[in-house]
């Protein structure tokens, strides 16, 4: 049987296709140079996303078992506070484009009645708050893909107040990424955990991709590219 290792070392390497067509995607948007209110509308987005992990995060964290080990503890704790620099990062973004303070209570409730597509939405789909192998995958995936748009967008961009933030914000992402990969080398040991993984991870990369997709600029290459890996149509 594949050792729990080599297994999440496989489920790394199966990402890397959405990692590379999210950052086409990336790319593409915004070297087309969306205009300041499409930046806004954009970022408000990726803002409340980051509230929302933030929030699921936290949320748990103050429902781990009491015999929880006391270094997972302090990860998530650590990227539940990253998660709220993040979304304070992203709202300082959007006031220095627009020169103007966020209202977020009214941003966050714009957005939930006109919703973007946003990754923190998986953690409710896949019940990752009660499934610690639903939320491990998250981590790895999601994260690990947020790294890499982050990344992206921080090289892309010119603006160095901009940019900086992102760089650190990727930064972080990196590591959030490999909370959930050391999670899941320590409980993906049998195969029934390995076969529900697989399923899991490709359902998510598949949603990761339609997210990408809905916000960013449409690339044939990266819909190839998808389609070659997962069989997703897009």
């Amino acid at each position: 049987m594949t050792t729990a290792k080599d297994f999440v070392k496989k489920l790394g390497a199966d990402n890397e296709a959405l990692f590379e067509a999210s950052r086409m995607q990336v790319n593409t948007y915004f070297n087309n140079q969306p205009s300041q209110e499409e930046l806004i509308e954009h970022f408000t987005g990726r803002m409340v996303n980051e509230r929302m992990n933030m929030v699921a995060i936290a949320e748990k964290v103050a429902t781990l078992p009491m015999d929880t080990d006391t270094t997972e503890l302090r990860l998530l704790s650590k990227q539940a506070m990253d998660e709220a620099l993040h979304f304070e990062m992203v709202k300082e973004v959007i006031e220095h484009i627009s020169g103007q303070k966020v209202d977020v209570a009214k941003a966050i409730a714009h957005e939930a009645a006109n919703p973007t597509a946003k990754g923190a939405t998986l953690l409710e789909k896949y019940e990752a708050s009660n499934d610690e192998l639903a939320l491990a995958l998250y981590q790895f995936i999601a994260e690990g893909r947020a790294e890499v748009v982050w990344e992206e967008m921080s090289d892309v961009i010119e603006d160095k107040f901009i940019s900086t933030r992102y760089a650190k914000i990727a930064k972080d992402e990196g590591f959030h990424s490999k909370i959930g990969r050391a999670k899941l080398e320590k409980i993906c040991g049998d195969a029934e955990t390995q076969a529900r993984a697989e399923k899991i991870a490709h359902d998510i990369r598949c949603d990761l991709f339609r997210i990408s997709a809905a916000n960013t600029t449409p690339v044939a290459e990266a819909k190839e590219l998808v389609r070659q890996a997962y069989g997703l149509e897009v």
